[in-house]
């Protein structure tokens, strides 16, 4: 069994936790850093499953607040009582999609954790990253309410200096940041937006298929 199949001390307190995934203390830790999900507030989750970000934005935001999941894969989790979870399974990136989000929009804080499928490539790997960070930055723009807030996954290894300027050409402040969370081996990084600056709120999400 390879050590990234075997349980760590974040698995098992995650599963105690009544979390899917580990990755819940990734965004946890950014949470307690920047406060970028604020109570009450409209949350947008990104290739949400199996559901451990979305089930801890939930949790941490209190039942004025409102999730809206999607992703490829169907969702591990169901919202505590009195929560609001919308949740849709197929691509983000449609036009149809881009419509239900409108619908619960526009949202305070945009959370994504997705990765493209990998290769074992990481030079091949980090471009399809760049790629789907880029279409995440333009729900971003489209959904986004002035002032918002958002989390990405990035892989390192390739053009993540381009996200970054980006992300720093549409909020106030951006960060970069690997949470304790995060296995040493991986070549993922967190890159945080606080303060949108709106201009482009109105945007469509560019070649919506």
């Amino acid at each position: 069994m390879s050590n990234r199949a075997k349980p760590d001390h974040w698995t098992i307190k995650a599963k105690k936790m009544g979390y899917p995934a580990r990755s819940v203390f990734k965004l946890e830790e950014i949470q307690k850093k920047w406060t970028v999900m604020k109570r009450g507030g409209a949350i947008l989750d990104v290739g949400a499953a199996p559901g451990s970000w979305s089930l801890y934005a939930l949790r941490s935001t209190g039942p004025k607040s409102h999730v809206v999941a999607v992703d490829l894969k169907p969702l591990g989790i169901k919202a505590p009582s009195g929560h609001k979870l919308h949740f849709l399974q197929g691509d983000v990136f449609t036009r149809e999609s881009a419509e239900f989000l409108a619908s619960f929009g526009p949202y305070d804080c945009v959370l994504s954790d997705a990765a493209p499928s990998t290769s074992g490539n990481r030079l091949i790997d980090a471009r399809k990253s760049y790629d789907l960070v880029m279409r995440v930055l333009d729900l971003a723009c489209a959904h986004l309410g002035k002032g918002g807030n958002l989390v990405v996954k990035v892989f390192q290894g390739g053009d993540e200096a381009e996200i970054r300027d980006r992300i720093k050409s549409l909020f106030k402040e951006a960060r970069t940041f690997k949470p304790k969370a995060v296995r040493s081996e991986s070549m993922e990084t967190y890159m945080v937006g606080i303060g949108f600056l709106g201009e482009k709120g109105s945007e469509v999400p560019k070649n919506p298929v």
